[in-house]
């Protein structure tokens, strides 16, 4: 990928926890979320680096498309959730996901309606998209 100054990046998809169109990082038009925790922007547009993720995975479908409380769409890589919460604490927020980076995201989608989704891929794994 090529971050904001032009620079090329190497990123190992796995490790991605979010992907989200709003980039608070300057020049980039996309943000990446890492599972270390850290931000990276990139230049790439989202669509490009959605269907690296995906097939990276081999058909399997651990992403979900979800809302940011800003109603812009996220990806969330459902392999570095590490919990759910129905009552957060984020305004806007109807749902809170935690991540293995200790970062936490608010959504738009109740805690039902995201569990159905991560669910529903959990009996995909393997499987085509």
């Amino acid at each position: 990928m090529t971050e904001p100054s032009g620079k090329s990046v190497y990123i190992n998809v796995a490790l991605i926890t979010f992907v989200k169109p709003d980039s608070h990082v300057s020049g980039a038009s996309v943000e990446l979320g890492l599972a270390s925790g850290r931000v990276q922007g990139v230049q790439e547009n989202i669509e490009e680096i959605i269907q690296l993720v995906r097939a990276s995975h081999r058909g399997e479908m651990t992403w979900i498309k979800l809302t940011e409380p800003n109603a812009k769409p996220i990806y969330v890589n459902v392999s570095q959730v590490t919990s759910l919460r129905a009552d957060s604490q984020i305004p806007g927020a109807n749902a809170e996901l935690g991540f293995a980076s200790g970062k936490l995201q608010g959504v738009r989608e109740n805690a039902d309606d995201v569990m159905q989704l991560i669910a529903a891929i959990a009996g995909q794994q393997g499987r085509p998209p």
